[in-house]
């Protein structure tokens, strides 16, 4: 993650030279942690336009700023008044293609969450009061492929260049997401989650946080009866927190999900501390009426193997959450890296929802 100061020492050289023939505009944008959506750029794109994001610095709460999230996770942008709204994946670049003209805005979303997909917010402003930090953002509008700029302004720019060529890579392999599955829109598209296949060619899903957070959902619609299993296989290398997950500060963890149409769900967790069978409440407020943790294997033993899973979901969902709705709607793949800054790494297959006789394969 880039510091304010590093992004402002690369983006000065680049700025200074912004005529080259493959660079249309090169512009620093810097935005206080304090002031909430939205802040107009004064970068003006044209549908179809090729742009590059690179982001720094980060937001914190001013009374503990040991509190506090990277700007590519705080980061917000639209363009237009109107625009759908998306952020920048972690690793603090992004290169997009501009779906429609307009001024590209720019947000910290931190401490806040969303209404809708146009950016509108479901949080008092007056939060935003007590966020200290600011986010500063190198914002290039391309005249070439972003990959042969990339590269070329690496050759000229050694100082930038470790920045410049990790985006580039990224664009050569870019983190597929899995065919069926989304992202949850109001946490975004993280690109955490990559669809490889195994050794053996089976699917598998790979995941890797630290500083973020994502949601995968698999759209699904299944009639929750007695019989109805959830099975999978996962390779957990290494869990993102350390100690136990019910509290805010360290509520970093990986889940397999379920989702209900009564608007609840209920997620499978490696817990670091926590013993096998514990259910909770999730400790973030804007969840906890929503969600419920249950876990089900605690400690480092097991890690680095591929272990089964089968879960009877509407037993679980009596003794975890009360009396079990009439059907599933989507099954969840979660990532939480944010609290303690540590390093999440898991890879699942073999995901299906059994009932009697008959599977539903998901992964």
């Amino acid at each position: 993650m880039e510091s304010v100061a590093r992004l402002e020492a690369a983006a000065a050289s680049m700025i200074a030279r912004a005529d080259l023939d493959w660079i249309a505009e090169c512009r620093l944008v810097k935005i206080s942690g304090n002031r909430p959506p939205w802040t107009p750029s004064g970068i003006h794109l044209t549908a179809g336009e090729r742009v590059s994001v690179f982001v720094g610095g980060r937001a914190s709460v001013a009374a503990a700023p040991e509190i506090w999230v990277g700007a590519h996770f705080t980061l917000w942008m639209r363009i237009d008044a109107a625009g759908e709204i998306f952020r920048a994946p972690s690793g603090g670049s992004y290169t997009f293609t501009a779906a429609h003209g307009g001024e590209l805005f720019l947000g910290s979303l931190f401490p806040g969450d969303w209404a809708d997909r146009s950016g509108a917010l479901s949080t008092d402003t007056r939060a935003w009061e007590r966020v200290a930090g600011t986010i500063a953002v190198l914002v290039i509008r391309w005249k070439v492929e972003p990959a042969a700029g990339l590269e070329r302004l690496a050759g000229a720019h050694p100082g930038a260049a470790a920045m410049l060529h990790g985006e580039a890579a990224r664009l050569r392999k870019p983190p597929i997401t899995p065919p069926g599955w989304r992202y949850l829109w109001s946490i975004g598209d993280a690109g955490i989650f990559d669809s490889r296949p195994g050794a053996a060619g089976q699917p598998r899903i790979e995941c890797r946080v630290r500083d973020d957070a994502a949601i995968l959902q698999r759209p699904i619609h299944a009639v929750l009866d007695e019989t109805m299993r959830l099975r999978w296989r996962w390779k957990i290398n290494a869990l993102p927190s350390r100690i136990r997950e019910d509290s805010v500060p360290s509520h970093d963890y990986l889940s397999v999900a379920v989702e209900f149409d009564n608007g609840q769900d209920l997620t499978y967790m490696w817990s670091a501390a926590l013993e096998p069978e514990t259910a909770f409440r999730c400790p973030i407020p804007r969840w906890s009426r929503r969600e419920t943790h249950m876990v089900i294997r605690c400690g480092q033993a097991g890690l680095g193997d591929w272990v089964n899973e089968e879960r009877k979901i509407r037993e679980d969902y009596s003794r975890a959450v009360g009396s079990p709705p009439g059907a599933i709607v989507a099954v969840w793949l979660i990532a939480v890296g944010i609290f303690s800054h540590t390093t999440g790494q898991c890879e699942y297959s073999g995901l299906e929802l059994v009932t009697g006789d008959r599977s539903m394969a998901l992964i």
